[in-house]
């Protein structure tokens, strides 16, 4: 009886152990992913997209579909960052002041 206690016991610490370190990991996670997620996403409509362009605001317009979709239609000037590629390309402007539209 008293070995099974211990046994108990043991796995009793190694769940709250690994309960605890899975919490220390998210809590970081948190911590660390909330400043990258802090961008602030708004909705334009077309109407004002076609103003921007019409008035040759600067700001870049992209077309996250696949490339296939892309260069089957897309609208002239955008440029084309499909949806799987868009936190590992090199085509995003270093400037995060640049307003993004995607489409």
């Amino acid at each position: 009886m008293g070995a099974h206690f211990l046994h108990e016991r043991g796995e009793n610490m190694r769940e709250r152990g690994c309960s605890r370190l899975f919490l220390l990991i998210l809590g970081l996670l948190l911590l660390f992913a909330s400043p990258m997620r802090a961008a602030v996403v708004a909705t334009i409509s077309t109407a004002e997209v076609k103003s921007k362009l019409d008035a040759q605001e600067m700001f870049l317009l992209v077309n996250a579909l696949s490339d296939i979709e892309f260069n089957l239609e897309h609208i002239p000037g955008s440029i084309n960052i499909p949806a799987g590629e868009i936190q590992t390309t090199d085509k995003l402007p270093q400037d995060k002041e640049t307003l993004l539209v995607f489409y």
